[in-house]
């Protein structure tokens, strides 16, 4: 069974089209969709906005349903230069920009106590495939790097600038970090799919509300392909 997680219904929507014989069940405040993706079970569920809402799902998806694997899917802020909108970014790590107990001896900022990581990998064999997946999306080109996630929504060309600066993401969002963090003390593979829905400056907003149906859209049918390739 494979887990998928979304941050927004506009997310989810895109992803319960390919969703056949579907059911609904509830755990703690989370509504999970039971189906199946092209025959593979999967199990879906909104997490809500921000690392923890997205947290709280991912463990409620774990104890409840112990998935093979867990893909995030959904849109994100263009952070490198080359990231256009409409764009897919596949997370090779990830990373929660707002964590800092760089104050402290020997800490760096982002990084984590207890697992004293900065970034936390994805899946290797699951972003792999996931890239090869994505380049069926014409004319859309993908980009692989890391995935910040910080509980703002980025609007800002100066504060753009300092989270490429410091981190050298691809992309910012909301959840991924988190949803890194749970699936790596649990021991849990996953990979990220975003899709550029704004560029994370002053104009964020407006880009965000009108391409985010689209964006979303894109993510879904990469998700659907390597669904598919999953299953040779």
């Amino acid at each position: 069974m494979i887990g998928i997680i979304c941050a927004m219904k506009e997310e989810l929507e895109e992803i319960l089209i390919f969703t056949k014989d579907k059911t609904e069940e509830t755990y703690g405040n989370f509504k999970f969709v039971k189906g199946n993706i092209f025959g593979t079970k999967c199990v879906l569920c909104l997490c809500g906005v921000g690392k923890v809402n997205a947290a709280i799902c991912t463990q409620s998806l774990i104890i409840k349903y112990n998935p093979d694997f867990i893909i995030n899917v959904g849109v994100a802020g263009g952070i490198a230069p080359s990231v256009k909108i409409g764009d897919i970014a596949v997370a090779s790590g990830v990373i929660q920009h707002d964590y800092d107990i760089s104050s402290f001896q020997n800490r760096k900022k982002g990084e984590i106590p207890g697992i004293d990581l900065v970034e936390i990998k994805t899946t290797k064999w699951i972003t792999d495939k996931i890239i090869v997946c994505s380049s069926s999306i014409s004319p859309v080109n993908t980009h692989t790097g890391i995935i910040l996630s910080g509980d703002q929504f980025i609007c800002s060309p100066q504060k753009l600038t300092e989270l490429r600066n410091e981190f050298g993401g691809i992309a910012c969002e909301m959840e991924a970090g988190s949803i890194g963090q749970v699936c790596y003390i649990n021991k849990k593979e996953f990979g990220i799919i975003r899709s550029i829905s704004d560029h994370a400056d002053n104009s964020s907003n407006i880009d965000f509300d009108k391409f985010i149906k689209t964006s979303s859209r894109n993510a879904a049918t990469i998700l659907s392909n390597f669904i598919k390739s999953y299953q040779d």
